[in-house]
């Protein structure tokens, strides 16, 4: 028996934060609970104990789901985070897949209040469609549609525990989703009394919100009872006399963190007289870090500096590499009771389990100087990971594209930071999806003080890129066109020739077919006097589109094949892959449906292996062309519904609504 702050001690008093949470349940109407108190008062304790008490319900069928917030996440990716989940966790309870991932399967016990077969079916399609405007829209959508769909006793709770404070923009984003809450959707936020909701009037003031406690300063210490109550209950695991331990936890007043960390620390063998005396909580981590330090060596203060300096959390053999730990040391480390208290799960990787203890460990290595090395070994793990995706044209890992250039900015400062995510992280991430936390740590780069003009352009470059990813075509061409300017003060003609190709782009997606003809070919003559070959590629690729939206194609097809045959001279994947669409397009146009399924295929093929989002969806919708064609409707719609999805994963709303519009044009009947 672990006794533990995350361990198996019982939960004990709130009884009128439960009964007040009860009520709440009761109400159909979308709701949203805020949960405050100071740090290691208890505000994850009893969400969780909300949470369970809900799913035992006697007449109430309650499913619960939890986001833990890092500190670099915002309101747009705890979205993304829960969106990115939920497909997947319908498809599972659907019994189309499975899933392994801690948050999946969350999600998937939600799903489980739906009715099977078709409505869930039904809710999958819901899922991958796309709303219009902001993240949060469709958010709201993907909860009205499982309102929708539950039944009238359901309730679905997502519990919303930020590791750090939340920043106080995140109150307006939250403000307009709790608004929206749709019938039978509640959510439970954990929050100090300085946080962002607690703080927020306007928040605080929607009718729909309630405080648990109703107190401003929310959750108090427990009382005498209830101490006694965990003192109960860990005595069989403590060798001391059992009111010998009462008086000695006596000094913390109640304080939940303290005392349960304290007994866990008795159970462990700390003598009574060592305990620490602040009744505050602040002392605990102190005293559990003095603990590791003292009795369990310097592998386990490496294991626990890692994690620390790591931060989010991360896969155990990542752990060992940023800690210089072995791994069977490591497994010997998390046997011993105490040291695994210290710990947890959380989706796919693990991280230090509360956050006093965690930022006490940041703030020694801080004032020791001691982070550098850890954040070394982070940055060497991170960027020959990125290094080998891209040798070996295969999906990057996402942890390593958001956390190098962090590691990068701590050893090496902003100047750095900001070489490293254009030139190693940005990609990545665009490839991955993750596209609002590329825009963010883009918009952050622009705002240093010291960025030269030549980074602010490939900053610019990399935005542009973005935003005509996202159909943004206005701000992509501004972005674009900023960075040209640059680019020719500077006269850095390979620079300038990328951007006249991305404004070729920019107006064959708008049909201005001129123009996009005369910047193309000012970026193939630059890229030709360079000798740039896979540049080259791409802009005869380019001419080959536009020849296409001419109708010319034979000329079409000469330019594809011939950038085609270059880029499998360099053996450059992601450039064949989009001259083999290309091609089976052309193929399509002709009528020459088989030849142009194999060109397809051959794309999706190196896609699927690259992890390219919107390189699969195109396909998928290509095939679906292919099918029509075929006059095989069903298929036509089982290509489509994939490409939508695609789209929507990779935050291309604009399309994703294209092709729900496209599937909904083939009607029921088909």
């Amino acid at each position: 028996m672990e006794i533990s702050w995350t361990g198996s001690l019982p939960f004990v008093g709130r009884t009128d934060e439960i009964a007040r949470f009860l009520e709440i349940l009761e109400e159909p109407a979308g709701q949203a609970i805020v949960v405050s108190g100071q740090a290691g008062m208890g505000k994850t304790w009893l969400v969780n104990r909300l949470a369970s008490i809900a799913e035992a319900h006697a007449e109430l069928t309650c499913r619960t789901t939890r986001f833990e917030v890092t500190p670099d996440d915002s309101v747009t990716s705890t979205l993304e985070l829960i969106l990115s989940h939920a497909k997947d966790a319908a498809e599972s309870a659907a019994g189309f897949l499975e899933v392994t991932d801690r948050g999946r399967k969350q999600l998937k016990a939600i799903m489980g209040l739906l009715p099977k077969g078709d409505k869930l079916t039904e809710l999958i399609g819901v899922l991958g469609s796309e709303a219009k405007g902001h993240l949060r829209n469709k958010f709201l959508d993907v909860l009205r549609a499982l309102s929708k769909r539950m039944p009238a006793n359901a309730r679905a709770i997502f519990v919303i525990d930020p590791e750090k404070l939340m920043h106080p923009e995140s109150a307006d984003s939250w403000r307009i989703i709790v608004k929206g809450l749709p019938p039978k959707v509640l959510f439970a936020f954990a929050q100090r009394p300085q946080d962002a909701l607690v703080s927020d009037n306007a928040f605080l003031a929607l009718p729909n919100v309630h405080r648990v406690p109703g107190a401003a300063d929310g959750l108090y210490t427990l009382d005498e009872q209830s101490v006694d109550e965990m003192v109960e209950f860990a005595a069989p695991q403590i060798a001391a006399p059992i009111d010998a331990v009462r008086a000695a936890v006596a000094r913390y007043d109640g304080h939940p963190y303290s005392v349960g960390a304290a007994l866990g620390l008795i159970a462990d063998g700390r003598p009574l007289d060592q305990l620490p005396g602040d009744p505050t909580g602040e002392q605990i981590g102190p005293t559990q870090w003095d603990q590791v330090c003292t009795k369990h060596g310097e592998d386990a203060i490496k294991l626990f500096e890692a994690m620390a300096v790591l931060e989010e959390p991360a896969p155990l053999e990542t752990v060992d590499v940023v800690a210089a730990v072995e791994r069977v040391r490591r497994t010997q480390l998390l046997a011993d009771r105490f040291l695994k208290s210290l710990v947890r799960e959380e989706g796919e990787g693990w991280r230090i389990y509360h956050v006093i203890l965690a930022d006490h460990v940041r703030e020694r290595l801080e004032a020791e100087n001691g982070a550098e090395a850890y954040h070394k070994r982070g940055i060497d793990l991170f960027r020959e990971s990125l290094r080998v995706s891209r040798e070996e044209q295969t999906a990057p890992d996402a942890l390593a594209a958001r956390r190098l250039a962090v590691h990068v900015r701590h050893v090496d400062g902003d100047e750095a930071f900001a070489r490293t995510f254009v030139n190693e992280c940005g990609q990545a991430l665009i490839t991955l999806g993750l596209l609002d936390t590329f825009i963010s740590e883009s918009l952050r780069i622009l705002d240093l003080a010291e960025l030269d003009l030549a980074m602010e352009a490939a900053v610019r470059v990399n935005l542009g890129q973005t935003h005509q990813i996202r159909g943004e075509l206005d701000e992509a061409e501004a972005m674009d066109r900023q960075a040209l300017k640059i680019n020719e003060k500077l006269g850095r003609l390979k620079e300038m020739a990328s951007s006249y190709g991305n404004l070729g782009a920019i107006h064959l997606r708008r049909g201005e077919l001129d123009e996009a003809e005369a910047m193309v070919k000012n970026s193939l003559e630059i890229f030709d006097k360079l000798g740039q070959l896979e540049s080259m590629a791409t802009q005869y690729g380019n001419l080959g589109l536009i020849h296409l939206e001419r109708g010319r194609l034979d000329e079409s097809k000469a330019m594809l094949k011939h950038s085609l045959e270059i880029f499998e001279k360099l053996g450059q994947l992601d450039g064949m892959a989009r001259q083999y669409g290309n091609l089976g397009v052309i193929h399509r146009r002709r009528g020459e449906l088989d030849e142009a399924e194999t060109m397809l295929r051959k794309a999706m093929e190196i896609y699927e292996t690259l992890g390219g989002l919107e390189g699969m969806a195109k396909q998928y919708g290509n095939l679906g062309l292919v099918c029509k064609d075929r006059g095989d409707a069903h298929g036509a719609r089982q290509n489509w519904i994939k490409e939508r999805d695609l789209y929507t994963r990779a935050q291309m709303p604009h399309l994703a609504e294209e092709v729900q519009g496209q599937i909904d044009g083939l009607g029921e009947s088909e």
